[in-house]
């Protein structure tokens, strides 16, 4: 698939928490990687990512395009091919994607150092590369990481800021009114809404700040569907400059007793149903 087609229809609103690895498809790289995916749990990833050859072309690039639109981090390797005295060309595609897509926060850039240092291509010349001596540590590794993340701003993104912009009134309302309050009550359905607040909910969905979640209880007992927040909703809720509020905020607020009694209400019911 053509890269700006898939991003306009399959970026997600959780980020995926796993770190791409844009890496030459070969074996010899099998030891780094390792390290890089061991290097990446220790730092609370679920793991590395890295793209195989076990399918056929066009999966391949989609698998690309969605780890570099929906990984948390990447890191690129633009070391050396050392068989085609080349940087591999894969990896600076790869790259080039993540540079149009992404922040300069989310990305990090490693290569070994040589002695007849290969010239990067003039485009990419003026980024930080991270230079490491003969092998890849851990230490060198897990440095480079730990400050990325420090320095990682989601919700400065122009994803973000896209879709910021993209809120009508009804939209912001509902963030002001219902999206601060804390996390433990960011749920809601719109039963009580007019049509125009209900659009603009369905609306939120579209622009992944909302997601409908619904599960059915077991033997039929009733079912469960709410709006929830998303983790990229509370970017740009940050981007706006929208706080959360805390729990005792929340409880000052004149919504609190109804809300709280809904969501009791609610938990009374299901574990009736499920025999609790």
């Amino acid at each position: 698939m053509y890269p700006k087609h898939f991003f306009e229809r399959f970026w997600e609103s959780e980020q995926k928490n796993q770190l791409f690895v844009g890496v030459a498809f070969d074996t010899s790289i099998d030891e780094r990687f390792s390290l890089i995916d061991s290097v990446a749990k220790e730092l609370d990833f679920e793991k590395a990512f890295r793209v195989g050859l076990d399918s056929e072309a066009n999966s391949i690039n989609d698998k690309i395009f969605d780890a570099i639109a929906n990984s948390k981090m990447l890191i690129f390797d633009l070391s050396d091919d050392d068989r085609k005295k080349h940087i591999n060309h894969n990896v600076i595609y790869e790259l080039s994607i993540a540079q149009a897509l992404r922040e300069p926060s989310d990305i990090i850039i490693i290569r070994k150092k040589t002695e007849e240092q290969i010239k990067l291509p003039f485009d990419i010349q003026g980024i930080n590369v991270n230079l490491f001596e003969n092998q890849l540590t851990k230490e060198f590794l897990k440095s480079k990481l730990d400050d990325a993340i420090k320095n990682q701003e989601w919700h400065k993104s122009k994803r973000v800021r896209i879709a910021a912009e993209s809120l009508d009134e009804n939209g912001l309302t509902l963030i002001s009114n219902i999206g601060r309050r804390p996390k433990s009550f960011n749920h809601f359905n719109s039963s009580g809404f007019d049509y125009n607040t209900k659009m603009s909910v369905l609306r939120l969905v579209d622009l992944g700040i909302l997601k409908f979640a619904w599960a059915i209880w077991p033997e039929n007992k009733g079912y469960e569907y709410a709006y929830h927040w998303t983790p990229f909703g509370y970017e740009v809720m940050k981007h706006i400059g929208l706080n959360q509020m805390t729990l005792e905020e929340f409880e000052k607020t004149p919504e609190y007793p109804q809300v709280k009694a809904a969501n009791d209400s609610f938990v009374e019911n299901k574990n009736k149903a499920l025999g609790n």
